[in-house]
């Protein structure tokens, strides 16, 4: 009898060889912390050499031209000649751009603080002679600060998550060094992460792929779509020796235990390898929607394009779910909304409140048709879209939540 394949065309899902795993994390996530090390690493270095009084910097050869490239560079020259001071002026693809928006580093906190500051140093620096700058008080420095739409804090929680699952795999693969880049040329640094934060994610890496399709999906369906060999002995001694922890996420709470586990929605335990993975492509997929808003990323949002590579399927496990939810489909936003069992029926509140998943915007209340619905149903309508991760169940103290891309 020929062995069972996953079902997941064109794509091999290698999961009972430890080969796949160790190359995942030696080579592709190690390429990732590597460059994200570095880029921040050079940040530093680049705020580190233009620390102090900007007087003494600009009069300064060795530092003026670099100062100077991430003050001004690519500054509007009718901005320069009117002393007009407005959000074009510097705009997001050039090097002054570039250094506020995407690397937090200038003036002030704010972009029209900043933008003032900076025009206010323009007519200053036109009022004397490069030779006397180090004798004037500009008091300004060059540092980090606040501008929207806030990607250093992006980075720097990517860093902690990838930096956490080095952590825990220590023992078995140590954290990689970081890329030496030059901190005279950040932009070329950042490509250089961008593209391997992008191969991350799971519509180009099939470990990215399986890793988010054991964030929250029933059981049963995991079978189906990986075969029964997932759950052997031997692969889940693989998935906890690389820190992969799974556990019930929900069940239908019927009177009989075995069904129970054999019907359970199961996901990674919070804090475990496979939880930080899949925290760390929702940061991948949450900067590329930030570029995009910049338009410093011309591929657009990674989110969007993941789900149009599965739109067919969605929008028939969407029409699947049209006597369960009032709402017309869009994939765009995403829902939020209590859910529990109680004797084989799935229980939602009346009505489910309207979250954010774009990043940009906010609805009022939706509601729902129905509040109970057989967990079979649920199992029919659901478990496609929690395995493709365009929907999620997250367990917590305070009881469980599913959210819903549409």
């Amino acid at each position: 009898m020929a062995s069972c394949q996953p079902k997941i065309p064109g794509i091999e899902y290698k999961y009972k060889d430890e080969g796949w795993w160790k190359e995942f994390f030696t080579k592709d996530l190690a390429e990732f912390y590597s460059s994200l090390k570095g880029l921040l690493n050079v940040r530093e270095a680049l705020l580190k050499e233009l620390s102090g009084d900007l007087a003494q910097i600009l009069a300064n050869p060795n530092k003026r031209d670099l100062a100077l490239k991430v003050l001004f560079g690519g500054i509007g020259e009718d901005c320069i000649k009117r002393g007009v001071a407005k959000r074009d002026c510097i705009p997001p693809n050039s090097a002054a751009g570039f250094h506020r928006y995407v690397l937090g580093i200038g003036l002030k906190d704010g972009i029209d603080a900043d933008i003032n500051e900076t025009f206010g140093l323009i007519l200053t620096l036109r009022s004397i002679s490069s030779g006397n700058i180090g004798s004037i008080g500009i008091n300004k420095m060059i540092g980090e600060h606040k501008y929207e739409p806030g990607i250093p804090d992006t980075l720097n929680n990517m860093y902690k998550l990838v930096d956490g699952i080095y952590g825990k795999l220590k023992q078995l693969i140590p954290a990689p060094k970081p890329t030496d880049y030059d901190y005279r040329d950040l932009t070329k640094a950042f490509e250089d992460f961008l593209n391997k934060a992008i191969k991350l994610l799971p519509l180009y890496n099939p470990f990215t792929f399986f890793m988010q399709s054991l964030r929250s999906t029933p059981k049963p369906y995991l079978k189906v779509m990986y075969c029964d060999e997932l759950f052997s002995d031997s692969v889940m001694n693989l998935m906890s020796k690389y820190g992969v922890e799974l556990t019930k996420i929900l069940d239908p709470s019927f009177d009989v235990p075995n069904l129970n586990d054999e019907l359970a929605v199961i996901g990674h335990r919070d804090g475990s390898v496979g939880d930080l993975l899949v925290r760390l492509v929702w940061s991948i997929y949450e900067l590329t929607y930030k570029l995009s808003l910049l338009r410093l990323y011309e591929e657009g949002d990674e989110l969007k394009k993941y789900v149009n590579q599965y739109r067919n399927h969605l929008e028939t496990a969407f029409n699947k779910a049209k006597d369960l939810m009032s709402v017309e489909v869009r994939l765009s936003s995403c829902h939020a909304v209590s859910v529990k069992c109680e004797g084989g029926l799935v229980i939602v509140p009346s009505y489910w409140r309207y979250d954010i998943l774009s990043f940009s915007e906010c609805c009022p209340d939706l509601k729902f048709l129905e509040n109970k619905f057989y967990y079979d149903r649920f199992l029919e309508v659901f478990s496609p879209l929690l395995f493709l991760g365009v929907a999620w169940i997250s367990k917590t103290d305070q009881g469980v939540t599913m959210y819903i891309l549409h």
